[in-house]
């Protein structure tokens, strides 16, 4: 039986949000969207700081929140974990204060408080920084006091809200990779809310995607990256999308163009193509062989990533290679420049739609 049981049904605003949502003990799951999708109101609801208009929240077989019945359980009485964006430390305590403030609130004295509160800053590395007020504190730091203010209090459900968005990149892979090493820690379920796709393949085992207030995809990480269901998914994951319709192996597609694929498996009708950028080689002149997935482009823009170079292409197939940095310097690539591209029939994954 999963550890978190839940169908969220609320209006808040513009939001119409209607999703289901469970968690396994030990599973940590990522829910990632665009901006007003629903990401943080889920969290506010799963803590009970917004009551939910429909459907239910059960935790380890607990009923938390059901209309139906009017049961809620208040956010302070449910056993659940939460690490905000901004991390929510409150400023003019220290940081052992601010952790042994959750204890506190459930019952337990000040002394036994503040001794759990130490143990969690030597296992955090913090212990040099138990009087510390959080503006004494690194972006790091800070989180690390907001994740063991959380797991003090011993809950079930762990919820972060996009736990890395407050820190500049020269620290956030050095923090995720903390965060990663103390979540493993942590024997319940997880919940991480966040817009980043790296984020999410690192910290979780399984990925939801909200869009408008629905759920349109679910998944493993290599179930997602390698089939987007849609435009959004396959931007967030730096995956081509087209849409067609496959006739034997040949897909036509929606917005001109055809392309050849390797799997004749598919029952024709309405498919994705998802396409590797990588996987698109680009040449100056037409290739030698003349391979069926070849056609003539314009560069449209350029987009430096570390030592790649995305290019993304105008013409009858609208897509984004990616190439070396060489390679882009060789051909010499630049905005409005034609350039030839071709594919390989086994480098397309076709699916149905």
């Amino acid at each position: 039986m999963s550890t978190l049981d839940a169908a969220i049904r609320l209006r808040l605003g513009d939001l119409d949000l209607d999703v289901a949502l469970g968690a396994d003990t030990g599973e940590a799951v990522a829910v990632l969207g665009p901006n007003g999708a629903g990401k943080t109101t889920i969290v506010r609801a799963l803590a009970g700081l917004v009551p939910i208009d429909g459907g239910h929240i059960t935790l380890d077989g607990t009923v938390l929140d059901r209309p139906d019945d009017g049961t809620f359980v208040p956010s302070e009485r449910r056993p659940i974990g939460v690490v905000f964006q901004d991390y929510l430390l409150f400023p003019r305590m220290s940081a052992r204060d601010n952790i042994a403030f959750g204890l506190r609130s459930r019952g337990i004295d000040k002394a036994a408080a503040h001794e759990q509160a130490d143990s969690w800053l030597d296992r955090f590395g913090l212990a040099d920084h138990a009087r510390s007020r959080p503006a004494a504190l690194s972006g790091g730091q800070a989180q690390r006091v907001a994740l063991a203010r959380a797991l003090a209090t011993n809950p079930k459900l762990l919820l972060l809200d996009e736990p890395l968005a407050a820190l500049d990149a020269s620290t956030r892979v050095h923090v995720r990779a903390e965060l990663r090493r103390h979540l493993t820690t942590f024997e319940g379920a997880r919940v991480l809310i966040t817009h980043d796709p790296i984020d999410a393949l690192i910290l979780a085992d399984r990925l939801v995607i909200v869009e408008d207030g629905r759920i349109t995809q679910a998944g493993t990480p290599t179930d997602i990256t390698s089939r987007p269901a849609t435009r959004y998914v396959a931007d967030l994951v730096g995956i081509n999308l087209l849409h067609g319709r496959l006739d034997g192996t040949t897909v036509h597609l929606d917005d001109g163009g055809e392309l050849t694929v390797a799997d004749d498996d598919v029952p024709r009708g309405d498919v994705a193509l998802a396409i590797r950028p990588q996987a698109i080689a680009l040449y100056a002149e037409r290739p030698d062989g003349s391979p069926r997935n070849v056609w003539a482009a314009t560069v449209a823009d350029l987009e430096a990533d570390r030592d790649r170079i995305r290019v993304r292409l105008a013409g009858p197939i609208s897509v984004t290679a990616e190439v070396t940095a060489t390679a882009a310097h060789t051909l010499d690539l630049r905005p409005g420049q034609p350039v030839w591209a071709s594919i390989k029939a086994v480098d397309l994954s076709v699916y149905e739609h």
